[in-house]
């Protein structure tokens, strides 16, 4: 605080401007059941609600795909002194740098709030994990978009309503998941987070202003491409129903034990209000000997680059 205050904006300039990378889902945890429990339970604390039964929320300035994974998923281990390098307590003070710096102390809030003006390219990217992700990002960090430049969400999906030789949806999300799956009793509406979500980022009056979204997500079953349009659940068709204008670009990956969609939205170049979209259909190999294992679909390998 010494420092002339046109030298520490310069500061501020380096420290926001940093790219950050987060990866947001839940992990399962491990290990022997008086350690899970303590960590669950013990000092009086409780499960993070809406999630998994013995699994913990994790908030990581860094790219884990395992924490996307549904075939090699990530753990954390019950034992404090034997966890994995995939998690540290970071959704416990999950901040960016811009917030970060704002809670140093007043007078660096009051410089950065009347002198600095924020970086106009955003640099954070989001990494969630689908469902569970979505739901901590929803009730946990829902701050973290303030700075987020890009969006990738990844995961499965498995319709509990949609009966494909009908073609319709009945009744409410999940009709048949019992409270008891998840903590705390509470069942996620991935439904309207993801809706809420990309509306906030694409809707006729957008808060937010994306580089780009994008969604993964794998459909197994071999009957599972009419749940891809056919289900009003669908992340696909939640995504379509809420974007207004944009260029959307979706692969179809067609395969035998399951179908996975690459859903990618971005504002128009030339930043007119329309709505493009194109759709290519490609052929999904997994499952047999020398193909990847089924499911394995759902994480790009080219990420975090994208």
């Amino acid at each position: 605080l010494r420092l002339p205050v046109e030298l520490r904006l310069h500061i501020y300039s380096f420290a926001l401007l940093e790219r950050e990378i987060w990866t947001i889902g839940a992990a399962q945890i491990v290990g022997k059941q008086h350690e899970i429990l303590h960590r669950l339970y013990g000092d009086d604390r409780r499960p993070y609600p809406g999630i998994p039964q013995y699994h913990e929320p994790v908030v990581g300035r860094y790219y884990a795909a395992s924490l996307l994974s549904s075939t090699s998923p990530g753990v954390l281990l019950a034992s404090a002194q034997a966890r994995e390098d995939l998690v540290d307590e970071t959704h416990k003070t999950a901040h960016t740098a811009h917030q970060a710096l704002l809670l140093v102390n007043k007078q660096v809030h009051e410089e950065l709030t009347s002198y600095f003006d924020a970086p106009k390219n955003r640099p954070a990217s989001l990494f969630l994990q689908f469902p569970t992700g979505l739901h901590v990002f929803h009730t946990l960090t829902p701050h973290l978009l303030r700075q987020a430049k890009s969006i990738h969400i990844a995961g499965s999906y498995i319709s509990r309503t949609f009966n494909s030789t009908r073609a319709a949806c009945l009744g409410p999300q999940h009709p048949v998941a019992g409270k008891g799956e998840y903590s705390g009793g509470l069942i996620p509406d991935s439904r309207t987070q993801l809706g809420e979500l990309v509306a906030s980022c694409f809707g006729p009056e957008p808060r937010h202003n994306l580089t780009q979204l994008d969604i993964r997500i794998y459909y197994p079953g071999e009957d599972s491409y009419s749940t891809v349009w056919g289900d009003d659940s669908s992340p696909i068709v939640v995504a379509l129903r809420n974007i207004c204008y944009g260029d959307i670009r979706i692969e179809v990956w067609r395969g035998r034990v399951g179908t996975g969609v690459y859903f990618s939205a971005r504002p128009c170049e030339d930043g007119e209000k329309r709505r493009l979209v194109s759709t290519v259909w490609r052929r999904l190999e997994e499952g047999r000997k020398g193909e990847p294992r089924c499911g394995e679909w759902i994480v790009d390998p080219k990420w975090p680059v994208w």
